[in-house]
């Protein structure tokens, strides 16, 4: 049994007319059930259906920015396919009530029985209504004039009583009745938003509950339902049926490279076993690295800026992180993800490391971890993978590790085969504690999640176009084989442990390591307007010449777009308004008020604007106590707007008055800020001193 295609007669007419007579036009185009098809027809019919689904859930990872709430008094879902009598998606009809011929038609019955309105729902609720075809639908209906898959936005009405389980009336009406079961949904306007986030961060704080996917964002209700959608996709392409019998699937063989007492741990079991792997569900947390994902695709695009060859790709995206990202000790920062360290933009070693290989893979790069012995435990370089070399960045310093050739980026060879490539990173005092010879003995390291190794996020990336392709899936054998074969590499790669050992470490988090990520993300919470400026900063403007035709994303889809919510005065109010704010909340505003003024800065540096970067890191805002702790990443990007603006003396001095974990970074850089100030001194006395036919 199958539903009629839509044709372009039946819908058209909700885009002309106003909502009311979208609703009565809706009668005259009731499904009209076919005779039954043979088993192919049915099969190809739900294809069509999944590729509908899919392209929903494309659409929603890709306007996910504009889906947060702004407000902490926002409208959440009470009923909907995860609350219904048998987890199915709620499906009503619009009815005139018995014996009133001459009212409007205000009766939502819903036929299939598996509403619950005496339970969850109550007069005032909003009731949204899917009735009406979305701007796709609509424009695919015009160029085609059918689609196999119509999709739909809500009209939002509101409850006036509740009859039975399964009827209520609504506020007003329609003229005409409705009879085609549409997908409905009941929201609530919940008063204490806050007092909310604070009952779900508890519950995180004292019982780890839930492990993952605990962040009370401004956009939970639309990470919520992306992964009910991911999850119905899964059953209406048959992969859940699929995959666990599939035969074509080995288990990643550089699994077992992973530390037996990380792999045989309890918590880990379930995630890195063949069921979990091959069959298994999307989870909300890897809903969140969908999303994740989409952050670092696009701030790869644009923070590569210019650069065309993979080594001066890489270097910019090491240079991006290198700016945004404070490091920290580990003991100073909970286990995170890449996309929290985004976020952040504080992170330790480990988690720059991360996160410069995530932007490498979403730039079609391979990035490698290199852990090195040393007296005092391992260290971690990136090894980029250039043909059969691997040119070497040090995340702890913030620093590719200098070449023979002045600008270049040393080579794991050229570091194994002379000691003087790392001497170069010696400071007076201070050695560098990595010697060719630990260096021979490094151990090589393939990135990848436990998400990344499984056939759900291979399917998924496997589907999207080119415009929105990210890296997702990782093929960790195929990496070990082409990692392999640099030159200065012994033995074979393993899997780097760290993104496992993080997810083990997320899955038994201490009581502290939890009140410190509540902490630290309760101003993305309570002042959403800067959880939203940050994902405008991550999506950037647009590459896509065709993007720009879409009206409504080019206001958005902008880094302009970022600073107008980082200036939000709920983010970046005046002090004498902080001064009636409750003491228990005053830090957390401060704090918000804080970041989002670095982040400004941050981002005029990346648009070029090194004056205007100067200017907001010299905002009062950076005087506040609440500043203190970005201190050391306040100094480091003045540092580097006097260098762009050619004020190399005072640069320098910046540079090396940086204390904490970046200091022995800074100070290197600062030398080589001293180096370039006499190259450029010596070439303009050269050129002082040429005859003028040779001055250019």
């Amino acid at each position: 049994m199958k539903p009629r295609r839509p044709s372009l007669r039946s819908i058209a007419p909700y885009a002309l007319l106003g909502v009311a007579v979208a609703v009565t036009t809706l009668t005259g185009c009731q499904q009209r059930v076919a005779a039954p098809r043979r088993a192919a027809a049915a099969a190809a019919a739900s294809q069509r259906d999944a590729r509908g689904l899919f392209d929903s859930i494309r659409t929603q990872l890709r306007t996910l920015p504009e889906a947060a709430q702004l407000e902490l008094a926002p409208p959440t879902v009470v009923l909907d396919s995860r609350s219904s009598t048998d987890g199915e998606e709620i499906e009503g009809i619009l009815r005139r009530r018995p014996g009133a011929s001459a009212e409007p038609a205000n009766l939502v019955v819903v036929e299939k029985g598996n509403a619950r309105f005496r339970d969850a729902v109550r007069p005032g609720d909003q009731l949204k209504y899917f009735g009406v075809p979305d701007r796709d639908t609509l424009d695919r209906l015009r160029e085609t004039g059918e689609v196999d898959i119509a999709t739909f936005v809500s009209i939002d009405l509101v409850v006036a009583q509740v009859l039975s389980d399964n009827e209520l009336l609504i506020v007003g009406g329609f003229p005409q009745e409705d009879v085609a079961p549409r997908k409905i949904e009941v929201w609530r306007t919940v008063d204490k938003r806050m007092d909310e986030i604070l009952r779900q961060l508890g519950e995180y704080v004292n019982r780890r509950e839930p492990p993952l996917a605990w962040h009370p964002t401004p956009d939970e209700s639309s990470i919520a339902q992306l992964t009910e959608r991911l999850n119905q996709w899964l059953r209406q392409v048959g992969l859940t049926g699929k995959m666990a019998t599939a035969k074509d699937w080995k288990r990643p063989a550089l699994l077992a490279t992973l530390p037996e007492s990380l792999a045989k741990t309890p918590e880990m079991a379930e995630y890195l076993s063949d069921a979990d792997l091959t069959l298994g569900a999307f989870r909300p947390y890897e809903s969140r690295q969908l999303q994740g994902a989409t952050w670092s695709r696009d701030v790869a695009r644009w923070a590569r800026g210019g650069a065309v060859e993979p080594v001066e790709v890489a270097s910019a995206l090491f240079d991006w992180v290198a700016r945004n990202v404070q490091l920290i000790e580990p003991d100073a920062c909970p286990p995170r993800w890449p996309w929290e360290t985004l976020l952040h933009g504080r992170g330790t070693a480990a988690g720059r490391a991360w996160l410069f290989a995530d932007l490498c893979q979403q730039q079609n790069l391979s990035a490698v971890a290199i852990e090195v012995p040393t007296e005092s435990g391992a260290y971690l370089l990136v090894g980029l993978v250039d043909g059969d070399q691997l040119r070497l960045f040090d995340p702890a310093l913030g620093l590719p590790l200098p070449g023979a050739e002045v600008g270049s980026v040393a080579t794991l060879a050229e570091a194994v085969a002379d000691d003087a490539v790392l001497r170069r990173l010696d400071l007076e005092g201070q050695a560098y504690p990595l010697t060719a010879d630990a260096l021979a003995k490094a151990k090589l390291g393939v990135v990848a999640t436990p998400f990344a190794l499984t056939r759900r996020a291979a399917e998924f990336a496997s589907r999207l176009t080119a415009e929105e392709r990210m890296s997702l899936a990782v093929d960790v054998d195929g990496a070990a084989e082409r990692v392999a074969k640099v030159t200065g590499a012994d033995g074979k790669p393993v899997l780097w442990p760290h993104p496992f050992q993080t997810l083990a470490d997320m899955l038994t988090a201490k009581p502290s390591q939890r009140r410190l990520a509540v902490r630290e993300f309760l101003p993305f919470a309570w002042r959403p307007p800067l959880w939203r400026g940050r994902l405008q900063h991550f999506r950037g403007v647009k590459e896509d010449p065709e993007a720009k035709r879409d009206v409504l994303d080019e206001a958005l889809d902008d880094h302009r777009a970022a600073q107008v919510y980082y200036m939000d005065r709920r983010v970046r109010p005046a002090e004498k308004r902080l001064a009636d704010v409750p003491e228990d909340k005053r830090d957390i505003y401060r704090s918000a008020r804080t970041s989002a003024t670095f982040f400004l800065a941050a981002l005029r540096y990346d648009k070029g604007s090194y004056e205007g970067a100067q200017q907001w890191l010299q905002n009062a805002a950076m005087d506040d106590a609440s500043a203190e702790p970005l201190r050391p990443m306040i100094e480091y990007l003045t540092a580097r707007t006097l260098e762009a603006r050619g004020d190399f003396a005072t640069a320098a001095d910046v540079l090396d008055a940086v204390e904490g974990p970046m200091a022995t970074g800074a100070k290197l850089r600062a030398r080589q800020v001293r180096e370039r100030a006499a190259t450029v001194a010596e070439e303009a006395a050269r050129t002082d001193q040429a005859p003028a036919e040779a001055k250019p």
